[in-house]
């Protein structure tokens, strides 16, 4: 069954890209009065003006005419040195902004540069970010990087991550970048603390219902993996967190390559497939491993504590749930202290999420014949 879906995604995939190979000469056009353009190459010239949004997709893009509106572009190289009076949203193998921009700017590229003057913020991220000499960035600039050069002058403040930053312009706010490693995630509060814990307990506790229902012997497996196996655990959690942030540059790497490898070939129109397929595959990943190191992971190391504190015995379903509640009160509890719950935090999302990976491991050596570690329909503590 797995194999035929298989294939036939794989037809599916070839078809798409047949089309777009064969409509690629025929689509060099615009569309919806000029707002939609794509094609292996689009030009809009010196002359021209845009009363409207624009969107264009193309391998090479090129907007030296003025823009009332926003502009959305992507492709192997993309251009904007005319005027845009609304946003900026770019991604390609090269972008490069020279014009003015009477919003902000965002975007994404293996080398970005910006050399004109943004009223707003911009948020960039990519290989090499350059904010030229004589660029003016009027809000914040936030950023993701390899390398990073700001030579421009920024009004608001600077806040990212890179491989390497240099800095030569003035700011007119505050400066946090983090060089060779990743900025922290703040958590998003919207409200106090005490609201912020009660509706995380929540959420814990409803996905963790939801997998003792769908996928009951998967989140048991799991805490099991925790309680028998807890340096196999840590060691897989960290693989997973390493493997999370590589996959997501492997993915922007391999999205640049192929946008630089379209405008080569004039396969203007494969740039938007190869765009939409990043964002799309970007975004579940994302959501997956949030889902995971945020709530499962909870989920999972509650479970645990919840089997040690209750009274030895047999398990039965409503046990089980009463395990799963109050073991994730105390996770959330913990980590919602001052000083150590952040370090709390990190353990649980290491932990749980080195659970859930070793238990998915084994169910998948067990479907392919490998040896595997027992685990029981129902946990059954010993009695003392």
């Amino acid at each position: 069954m797995l194999r035929n879906t298989l294939r036939v995604i794989a037809l599916t995939g070839a078809v798409i890209i047949l089309i777009a190979i064969d409509a690629s000469p025929a689509l060099a056009a615009s569309a919806l009065g000029g707002k939609l353009r794509y094609g292996d190459t689009v030009v809009v010239p010196p002359g021209e003006t845009v009363n409207s949004d624009l969107y264009v997709f193309a391998g090479t893009v090129t907007i030296d005419g003025a823009v009332h509106g926003d502009v959305v572009a992507a492709g192997g190289r993309v251009t904007v040195d005319g005027p845009v009076d609304g946003d900026v949203i770019a991604a390609g193998g090269t972008v490069e902004i020279g014009g003015s921009v009477g919003g902000g700017v965002r975007a994404a590229g293996g080398q970005v540069t910006v050399a004109g003057a943004v009223t707003k913020d911009v948020l960039a991220g990519g290989g090499t970010l350059t904010i030229a000499s004589g660029a003016r960035v009027g809000g914040d600039l936030i950023f993701s990087a390899g390398r990073v050069s700001v030579d421009g002058d920024v009004a608001g403040s600077i806040q990212g991550n890179a491989a390497s930053y240099a800095r030569t312009g003035s700011l007119g706010g505050n400066e946090t970048v983090h060089v060779g490693q990743p900025a922290p995630t703040p958590r998003i509060s919207t409200g106090g603390p005490v609201t912020d814990a009660l509706r995380h307990y929540v959420v814990v506790v409803l996905l963790g219902l939801l997998a003792l229902w769908l996928l009951p012997r998967g989140l048991r497996s799991a805490a099991e993996a925790v309680r028998t196996r807890p340096l196999a655990v840590v060691g897989s959690g960290l693989l997973g967190l390493l493997g999370y942030v590589l996959a997501l540059v492997a993915l922007l790497a391999v999205m640049i390559a192929l946008a630089i490898a379209c405008g080569v070939l004039t396969l203007g129109t494969l740039v938007v497939i190869d765009v939409v397929a990043w964002v799309l595959v970007s975004m579940v990943l994302t959501f997956a491993f949030v889902l995971a190191a945020a709530f499962l992971s909870v989920a999972v190391v509650g479970l645990t504590l919840g089997r040690l504190v209750l009274p030895a015995g047999g398990v039965e379903r409503w046990q089980e749930l009463v395990a799963l509640a109050l073991g994730s009160a105390i996770v959330v509890v913990v980590t919602s202290l001052p000083v150590i719950g952040p370090w709390a935090e990190v353990v649980v999302i290491v932990v749980g999420l080195g659970g859930l990976l070793l238990a998915g491991w084994t169910a998948w050596r067990s479907r392919h014949g490998g040896p595997t570690q027992p685990v029981p329909v129902a946990w059954v503590t010993p009695a003392t």
